[in-house]
C-alpha cells in the first residue's frame, strides 16, 4: 500500500513541476508576444508620422509652386 501511495505522490510531484515549468513558459511567451505588440504599434506610428511628413512636404511643394508661377505671371 505504501507503494501506491508513493506511486500516487511522484505523479502528483511530476503533475505540479509540469504545471509550473509549462506556467514559465507561458509566462515567458506572452512577454515575446507583448514586446511584439509594442514594437508593431510603434512602427506603425512611425509609419503615420512618415505619411503625415511626405503629405505636407508634397502640399509644401504644390504651394510653392503655385506663389511661383503666380509671381512670374505678374
Amino acid at each position: 500500500m505504501s507503494d501506491i501511495h508513493r506511486t500516487d505522490r511522484l505523479k502528483m510531484m511530476r503533475s505540479q513541476y509540469e504545471n509550473t515549468r509549462l506556467k514559465s513558459t507561458l509566462a515567458e511567451r506572452n512577454q515575446q508576444l507583448h514586446t511584439t505588440e509594442q514594437q508593431l504599434t510603434n512602427t506603425q506610428i512611425n509609419y503615420k508620422h512618415a505619411c503625415k511628413n511626405t503629405r505636407m512636404l508634397m502640399v509644401f511643394c504644390v504651394l510653392l509652386i503655385v506663389v511661383m508661377s503666380l509671381g512670374g505671371a505678374a
